[in-house]
């Protein structure tokens, strides 16, 4: 009786392995589809700025504009980011510790503005820049000066520029955004 059991058993454990085999070809057999579709989409917002070609060495990119509830959601629609208008500003690379901050701007940098630059209807914007290491902030109105990213030793937007490289760089503008 024993015996029979075991037997039974092991006929059981193979029939399941054998199963789960199978589902998992199946299954990483699709996986490699969705790799492959996913690879062939386009990558809207890295792309460079057309507008200004001629930049051949500096920052170019987009700056978009995120409000309202981003919370993921299974019946919530997350719209993408809006392209948007905004004067940008590149300063030596700054620190929090040489910025003047209220209420979530900046109303004062102790480093040198090195130049300005109006982004399109797109958001599309291109600086020509010397080879270094540069803050990037946009002004909002009245409000003052605004940037949401910091390196690791507390850098406002830090952004790279090295020798006949144009950096490419997305700047997301979601004061009035709720993650």
């Amino acid at each position: 009786m024993k015996i029979s059991s075991l037997i039974l058993c092991i006929c059981c454990f193979i029939t399941t392995l054998s199963f789960a085999q199978k589902a998992k070809k199946k299954v990483h057999k699709r996986v490699k589809k969705v790799k492959v579709i996913t690879q062939a989409k386009p990558q809207p917002a890295v792309e460079a700025n057309t507008a200004s070609s001629s930049t051949t060495q500096g920052i170019c990119g987009t700056i978009v504009w995120k409000s309202g509830n981003m919370m993921p959601s299974p019946d919530k629609v997350i719209l993408p980011p809006k392209p948007i208008e905004r004067e940008l500003l590149v300063y030596e690379l700054t620190n929090i510790a040489q910025a003047t901050l209220q209420n979530g701007f900046y109303k004062a940098i102790a480093s040198t503005l090195i130049k300005t630059v109006k982004s399109d209807s797109q958001g599309k914007f291109c600086v020509d820049l010397p080879e270094g290491s540069y803050s990037l902030l946009v002004r909002e109105g009245d409000k003052g000066l605004y940037a949401n990213s910091f390196d690791d030793k507390g850098n406002i937007l830090p952004v790279q520029v090295g020798k006949d490289k144009v950096s490419i760089i997305v700047f997301t503008v979601d004061y009035q955004a709720v993650y």
